[in-house]
């Protein structure tokens, strides 16, 4: 009998929702969410958009491009943190022109970033970019091979501190561990066993919450 391994995202971007030890929900609905992420000369997409409304479901067969989309939004995670404790520096952006941006320390995301460019094409470089829902825009690319920057867009203001990014991009990204394999008789995981399993290669694939909820299982059929 075939076994087929489909993996499924459920997304709710609208509010924030964060489960603490103690099952208590905090609820942010001034959190601005991302409404579309646009992929240009990166990983399996040479030119490739995905757009998002409140709740999306994100279904498709092996090497579709799920964790291409999954991990650039670990990379915008790790230009968020960065960003609101940095003040950006003047960098060459993707047109070779100036402008103030960040780099981002691949080391520190766990994401696979050895063969960004589009059938390794590094003549151009590799582009993501995210609408947010406020009409502004986060972009991160990679003029080469190892080195990653993020840029903000702002129609209002130009960023310039910590401060001025926390003010006009209020936005997270989280992400929580795969657990184990989703089953019919799943056991209920205690505290240890999410300790354990943040330190596992298999939550780099995790479920995470995008100014909202997301939730990544393995279905089986």
């Amino acid at each position: 009998m075939a076994v087929w391994y489909v993996s499924c995202l459920l997304i709710c971007i609208n509010i924030t929702i964060i489960f603490g030890y103690e099952n208590i929900l905090r609820v942010s609905v001034n959190m601005l969410h991302i409404t579309s992420i646009n992929f240009k000369n990166y990983k399996t997409f040479k030119q490739f958009s995905v757009t998002f409304t409140e709740f999306n479901i994100l279904v498709g067969p092996n090497n579709a491009g799920k964790s291409t989309i999954i991990g650039a939004l670990k990379i915008l995670a790790e230009g968020l943190r960065k960003a609101r404790s940095r003040k950006p520096v003047l960098i060459s952006g993707p047109t070779k022109n100036q402008v103030l941006g960040y780099e981002i320390d691949l080391n520190e995301v766990p994401v696979a970033t050895e063969n960004v460019f589009h059938n390794y094409d590094d003549e151009s470089p590799a582009i993501v970019r995210y609408r947010l829902s406020n009409n502004s825009h986060l972009q991160i690319f990679f003029p080469s091979q190892g080195t990653c920057y993020m840029i903000c867009e702002c129609p209002s203001k130009i960023i310039r501190s910590p401060k001025d990014f926390k003010e006009n991009f209020y936005l997270d990204i989280g992400f929580v561990p795969i657990l184990g394999p989703v089953e019919h008789k799943e056991p209920l995981y205690q505290e240890e066993a999410a300790r354990l399993a943040l330190l596992t290669k298999r939550n780099i694939l995790g479920r995470f919450w995008l100014s909202g909820v997301v939730s990544n299982a393995d279905l089986y059929y």
